[in-house]
């Protein structure tokens, strides 16, 4: 019988939930709905197979006695044929469930599958479309079990993971919804969260109680024909190497989910250890400030994504420590970390730092950072403009105007009582009459100010409209930290 004929026979009456027997999925997830705030949103992926049908089951069945605003969201990939009937599963589970259902489309490109992978491209296309329906203080219901974290741990050691890797899938994280960030300046109750209320319980369990239930596959949930498929190395491991190990070990994906467990808890540790270091060692505003300069308000916060270390402080630390540190500055905030060749070169930079400025570069599919030593520092910058050189150092017309604007706005805010000024870029052979110092070239000015040459083309000059003549220099990492003698 076809999935679809299967589909139209189902009865239109809901099945009990009432007499669900009690489980150790059910207490994981009645504990899980408990964790959230009643205000917000549970939004529950369903994407028809097993384990999110019985998610969904359990969800709504743990609701009766704690009420919680459930809502399924079911994503068609559009892969295969197959998906149309997935959809038309979630819709009828929807209805017998009475919760409400949200259905994304994806249409995912030739380019995402080449550059990623089948997999990894639909994994992630899957996540942004799950991510997209959520709001500030939601959570996002994953139905991953005690097999797929063993099947993870596994994928992981065999791509020489380290021991973020080897803990594998967390029970919850932060998610970025809209544009709000991951982490760091986000009260709790203001970030969305990606839960796994399964991660210890058995796909076997699962089966057990949707055989309890009197469920079946084809009528009550849906199998994905390229589950079977072992080109897949998930699914290789699922259908051939883990019933190998249980074969030897029955109690296998138990003890490596218990390994990944043992793991994220030692990882919180070194990630504690880490944060510490990355403290004794990142240069904080004041200290990047030249003296008698003043930061303008908001300027910390928008050099986020350029984040300055101390060379001589990472060299009182050991390798593996600077390892550590160098990988959680990224880790923490996001960013691609570096690979293993672009951190022997850090590396060495503090063991021996060159005498010019030095630069190394690396990107993921989605951004790029660049990592300069310049003046005994590690200069940092993310961007999320990729191109096949890895950052794209250009600047464009936007950025200009912004630059210029920015400028503008901070000269009036000074209230400045100069002739009528027009402030624009610097221009070959430019310099500046000073107090006491004569006539000065801007480069010279720009080397003594500090400001690495990689960002001195962001310096804006205010030129008077009568004469030409430079009055005052402002650049965003300084405000307008240099005056010109008045004139007469």
């Amino acid at each position: 019988m076809s999935l679809s004929s299967s589909l139209d026979s189902m009865s239109s009456s809901p099945q009990s939930l009432g007499e669900m027997a009690e489980s150790r999925a059910l207490v994981a997830v009645r504990a899980a709905l408990a964790a959230t705030d009643s205000r917000h949103t549970v939004w529950i992926a369903l994407s028809g197979g097993l384990d999110s049908v019985m998610l969904a089951r359990l969800a709504a069945r743990a609701a009766q006695e704690c009420p919680r605003r459930l809502r399924l969201v079911h994503v068609h990939h559009g892969l295969q044929a197959a998906n149309d009937d997935f959809e038309r599963l979630a819709r009828r589970l929807a209805s017998r469930l009475g919760l409400p259902l949200s259905v994304r489309h994806l249409a995912l490109d030739e380019a995402a599958f080449k550059s990623r992978g089948v997999e990894a491209a639909a994994r992630e296309a899957r996540l942004a479309a799950l991510t997209a329906c959520l709001a500030a203080g939601d959570s996002l219901w994953l139905a991953q079990h005690q097999d797929d974290q063993a099947e993870t741990l596994l994928l992981n050691a065999l791509r020489g993971s380290g021991g973020r890797g080897l803990a594998a899938m967390p029970p919850e994280r932060a998610l970025t919804v809209g544009n709000l960030s991951t982490g760091r300046d986000l009260p709790p109750h203001a970030r969305a969260r990606l839960v796994r209320p399964l991660l210890d319980v058995s796909r076997r369990d699962l089966e057990t109680l949707a055989s309890q239930q009197g469920l079946c596959v084809s009528r009550d949930w849906c199998e994905d024909p390229s589950n079977l498929s072992q080109r897949f190395d998930r699914n290789y491991l699922r259908h051939t190497v883990l019933p190998a190990l249980e074969g030897r070990w029955p109690q296998a994906a138990g003890s490596l989910a218990r390994s990944a467990q043992q793991l994220r808890e030692e990882q919180s540790l070194l990630d504690e250890l880490a944060a510490e270091l990355l403290a004794k060692v990142r240069l904080s505003g004041a200290e990047r400030v030249t003296p008698g300069q003043e930061m303008e308000q908001g300027q910390e916060q928008e050099q986020e994504q350029e984040v300055q270390l101390s060379l001589a402080r990472l060299g009182e630390l050991s390798e593996p420590r600077q390892r550590l540190v160098l990988r959680h500055l990224c880790q923490s905030r996001g960013w691609p970390v570096p690979p293993r060749g672009r951190l022997a070169s850090l590396q060495q930079w503090i063991a021996t730092p060159p005498d010019s400025v030095a630069e190394v570069r690396w990107h993921s599919p989605v951004s790029s950072l660049v990592v300069r030593l310049w003046r005994g520092q590690l200069w940092w910058q993310v961007s999320d403009t990729v191109t096949r050189h890895g950052l794209g150092d250009g600047v464009s017309d936007c950025q200009r105007r912004e630059l210029d604007d920015r400028a503008r706005q901070s000269w009036q805010a000074l209230a400045a009582q100069e002739d009528e000024v027009v402030i624009g870029q610097r221009q070959p052979g430019d310099v500046m009459r000073l107090a006491d110092r004569g006539r000065r070239d801007l480069k010279r000015l720009l080397q003594e100010a500090d400001i690495p040459p990689w960002q001195r083309h962001q310096l804006r000059v205010a030129r008077r409209a009568r004469d030409q003549a430079i009055v005052a220099l402002w650049h965003p990492a300084c405000g307008w930290w240099l005056r010109a003698k008045p004139s007469g």
